[in-house]
């Protein structure tokens, strides 16, 4: 799935496993920037953030670079943490800080707002769709196998949500009036040297592009590894391991149709290759909020046009529809997907955009996770 159960080490800890990431200006609120953390795959009622780690979303000033981006060393900052839940209670008392000086307490199920600064926290139906299924016999069997209706693997699920809402213009002050952002969601433990748990830019990164160890000849697990990684400063010494990982893949989806949409390198480089190892949602604040614009700012970036949109990511974005059409043609043939076109609640106009939760305690647990 889009970034649940993304390794071992997370697997043993839902708290800190952050299910997906969306970046968006806001629909209701034009000039604030809205950021969504979700964790805690499969969540329920009696499903709780953790009182020892930080939530933190993190945002640098970009540059175009050729078919990539190139970031700035600037970095703003929004921290989000939990107390302990007392005995007899469901309710999380939480904190925000932001790098700018900006504070406010909250308690989870109950919408926040101070200074322009809105935040709720809690339980929500998860916005994610997918058919997982579908898209592991792609991978075993090497052919497209997806139908024309597909199933949604997390109808009904749930997850625990963070939703920052903030003034974009505070955070432009101090990325030096860049518009063009990288975003990031991050769990981890806050010290003098923070211990990072989990990290997500974009979707299926590691569930996709660095899950089948068998697609190239160092064939080991690297999504812990990845997942303690920073995003804006990969390691010299891992990043050729990921790098050989997501070349390997992106032949492997090229090559689905029996037809190779992307002239690779001399050295095997796919094109697309740097622009994912920059594994954050890219955005342009200049530009108003529209829906479907996942992945149109780097696009545009690929085709050598400007872009037209704010990019970053919606919830009700086909994310799969649009990578499967990007990796297996190019975007230049017929639009591929997964037979599945949205969540289980469609996104709210309104504050704060995710849906009630679906409580439901009649789903068996998906066959993928109990392989």
């Amino acid at each position: 799935m889009s970034d649940h159960f993304s390794g071992p080490a997370v697997m043993d800890d839902p708290a800190v496993d952050i299910t997906d990431f969306y970046a968006f200006p806001s629909p209701e609120r034009p000039g604030n920037l809205v950021l969504i953390m979700n964790a805690f795959p499969m969540a329920t009622s009696q499903s709780f953030f953790s009182d020892v780690v930080t939530y933190r979303f993190r945002l640098r000033p970009l540059t175009q670079s050729g078919a990539g981006f190139v970031h700035g060393p600037e970095d703003y900052t929004i921290d989000v943490r939990f107390s302990d839940v007392p005995d007899g209670t469901s309710a999380q008392k939480g904190s925000i800080v932001t790098s700018d000086g900006r504070e406010t307490g909250f308690v989870t199920g109950e919408p926040s707002e101070l200074e322009g600064m809105r935040i709720y926290a809690g339980l929500v139906s998860d916005p994610f769709f997918m058919d997982v299924e579908a898209t592991i016999r792609t991978d075993i069997s090497g052919k497209l196998s997806f139908g024309a209706k597909g199933t949604n693997t997390v109808e009904f699920r749930d997850v625990l949500t963070i939703v920052v809402e903030v003034p974009f213009a505070p955070i432009l002050e101090g990325l030096d009036g860049v518009t063009l952002i990288g975003a990031i969601a991050e769990t981890l433990v806050a010290r003098s040297k923070p211990i990072r748990l989990e990290r997500v830019g974009r979707p299926e990164i590691k569930n996709v592009m660095l899950s089948n160890a068998t697609r190239d000849p160092k064939g080991v697990e690297l999504r812990d590894l990845y997942n303690k990684e920073d995003a804006f400063s990969l390691s010299r010494e891992y990043r050729p391991l990921y790098e050989s990982r997501v070349d390997a893949t992106l032949a492997f989806f090229d090559g689905l149709d029996g037809e190779m949409a992307w002239q690779l390198a001399a050295d095997g480089r796919h094109p697309m290759r740097d622009l994912l190892m920059d594994d954050y949602l890219v955005l342009d604040l200049a530009h108003p909020f529209a829906t479907g614009n996942f992945l149109e700012i780097e696009r545009a970036a690929l085709e050598n046009r400007p872009h037209a949109s704010a990019g970053g990511r919606w919830l009700d974005d086909d994310i799969l529809d649009e990578m499967l059409t990007l990796l297996v043609n190019g975007g230049r043939g017929e639009r591929l997907g997964d037979g599945v076109d949205g969540p289980t609640n469609p996104a709210a106009p309104i504050f704060p955009y995710v849906r009630q939760a679906n409580e439901r305690t009649d789903l068996s647990m998906p066959a993928f996770v109990e392989k």
